[in-house]
């Protein structure tokens, strides 16, 4: 992405879906020096914080794409013409780039968003690039779905093409579990690709002119599908080593393939039998704890660089001394996340104490409703953890899970204790891949 600074006031319109702490964009955005209106759900509107807002248009459903052409005009009209479109989230990249080729806007274009957002359009990039991915294929409707995967092995995973946080992903271990599956594909366009066994890795960071600014590497303890499922997930950055090394040079080489020179990004890469796989990747903060860690423990807070970035208002990106401290702290951070226990009410929840490396732990307050849709935000517990090695963080997650407690009650019932389901050695998570 290139375009020219602007030496005034820029005229921004943000889109947000955000209901919580993510809405912020005062903190990012000087609304006193700029002109910014927002396009907003109903829910993100109510999150702003801002006292000094150009416009807003509400626009129930940001899936309907004539709702945001109108919303955005009148914003336009409203501050006499658009120089920037940010968009934050993952779901709306692919609509803001779609605005901003309809209203001729600076920024990424449709072709730029899908290779970040449609999971065949990146793995066939990637794969041109002679880098390892998945044998995929796309599927297209119900009637040609076994044709399309009869030259695929099990078990097999579906995913919808630019879904995102594991949303109506699917492993079929069988033909007899495919079949079972389709009638359920529905409203979506999905691509069907060979499950990798072996660990996942996740890399995330943040890149100025090609170069990467930060960068780190990171090692889940379950995974992302295996939340949306009910289970915990955690996650370990990486100590210096040549797995390290390997997978930065993975994720370096992953960006160029798919000509990302400035930006965040959130990296998935499956290390297997015969080496890493890309698995895919998205132009944006890498979600749950991951901004916070880099916030907590490097002071560098992507979001504001992201926003920046797409701002261009001729701003310095980032101090080049507290970057490159960043870059050369020898810290480690990790985190844990519970899943909401749906259909039930958080009674008390009691975070153990004298555990040294957890510095962070985020409960619901008592009487909470656990309605079922929490994805990442809502949920039973967030953990973050600094220290100095992967084991000492692996050990503070597995003291977490052992020793955190809390009681929950039916919504109109009385309460019931409660414990995490199953530990560790109870195949809460999954064993530890070789470090």
């Amino acid at each position: 992405m290139t375009h020219t600074p602007f030496p005034r006031r820029i005229r921004s319109v943000v889109m947000n879906r955000w209901s919580d702490d993510f809405a912020a964009y005062h903190r990012y955005i000087d609304h006193d020096a700029h002109d910014v209106a927002y396009l907003c759900t109903p829910e993100g509107a109510k999150a702003l914080e801002a006292t000094r807002i150009a416009h807003i248009e509400i626009v129930p459903d940001f899936n309907d794409p004539d709702r945001l052409r109108a919303a955005l005009d009148a914003c336009r009209a409203r501050l006499d013409g658009v120089d920037r479109l940010i968009a934050l989230s993952e779901f709306d990249l692919l609509a803001a780039a779609q605005l901003r080729e309809a209203f001729d806007i600076p920024g990424d274009r449709p072709a730029t968003a899908a290779r970040f957002r449609d999971k065949t359009v990146m793995k066939r990039v990637v794969g041109a690039a002679g880098m390892r991915v998945p044998r995929f294929v796309e599927l297209d409707g119900p009637d040609d779905a076994h044709a399309a995967v009869a030259g695929l092995r099990y078990p097999l995973v579906v995913k919808p093409r630019t879904g995102a946080a594991s949303v109506g992903v699917h492993r079929v271990d069988s033909a007899t579990q495919f079949d079972a599956l389709l009638p359920r594909l529905t409203g979506s366009a999905y691509e069907c690709e060979e499950f990798v066994e072996g660990p996942i890795y996740h890399v995330d960071g943040i890149v100025s002119g090609g170069q990467p600014l930060l960068i780190r590497a990171s090692r889940y303890l379950n995974t992302c599908l295996d939340f949306a499922n009910g289970k915990p997930l955690g996650s370990i950055m990486l100590q210096p080593g040549p797995s390290n090394d390997e997978l930065l040079a993975f994720a370096q080489t992953s960006l160029r393939a798919l000509s990302l020179t400035d930006g965040a990004f959130h990296l998935e890469v499956i290390r297997g039998g015969d080496g890493l796989y890309f698995l895919e990747i998205g132009a944006r903060v890498g979600g749950g704890e991951i901004p916070f860690l880099f916030r907590d423990l490097y002071g560098i807070d992507l979001f504001s660089l992201w926003v920046r970035q797409q701002l261009d208002d001729g701003t310095p990106l980032a101090s080049q001394a507290g970057v490159a401290a960043a870059a050369r702290s020898a810290e480690l951070g990790g985190f844990l996340m519970l899943p909401e226990a749906a259909g039930s009410r958080l009674v008390r929840a009691v975070v153990p104490d004298g555990i040294a490396p957890l510095y962070a732990a985020i409960t619901p307050k008592a009487n909470h409703v656990f309605d079922g849709k929490g994805g990442y935000d809502d949920i039973l517990g967030r953990f973050r953890y600094r220290g100095r090695s992967e084991d000492e963080i692996e050990a503070a997650i597995d003291a977490t899970l052992e020793r955190f407690r809390y009681e929950l009650g039916d919504i109109d019932a009385p309460s019931r204790p409660a414990w995490p389901r199953g530990q560790r050695h109870h195949g809460y998570f999954s064993p530890s891949p070789e470090k």
